[in-house]
């Protein structure tokens, strides 16, 4: 079965003073009112039931990740303990949805870009 993991960690060191501990990068509303990690979640709309959504942060960031994104369950958030980057991330991610369904078809977005759409040339 396919399933969609949004890397959403980081603390946006970058975006300081707007990035916070209480608000992290991915949560900000920074397109139309609309935080990146939505644009990412939305983008799957289609690709994934959203019950085969799941979300990969630091375990510090769950709240401000899940006011973010309601629908989220809980299960599907998969806190990380530690920051340790992105391989990490994503090969705890995949333990944790393999174990769920040891036939998953894993794909992986991220909620630190902001993807516009492109058209066709006029």
């Amino acid at each position: 079965m396919r399933h969609a993991l949004i890397l959403a960690g980081g603390s946006g060191t970058r975006l300081w003073p707007m990035s916070r501990t209480a608000l992290p990068k991915q949560s900000i509303p920074l397109a139309d009112g609309r935080s990146l990690l939505q644009l990412a979640a939305a983008r799957t709309d289609g690709l994934v039931p959203r019950s085969q959504l799941y979300v990969c942060a630091g375990e510090q960031h769950r709240r401000a990740i899940r006011d973010a994104l309601a629908s989220l369950p809980d299960g599907q958030y998969i806190g990380e303990p530690t920051g340790r980057d992105t391989l990490a991330a994503i090969g705890l991610s995949a333990a944790v949805i393999g174990r769920l369904d040891p036939d998953a078809i894993m794909a992986v977005f991220t909620a630190d870009h902001l993807i516009a759409r492109i058209g066709p040339k006029q």
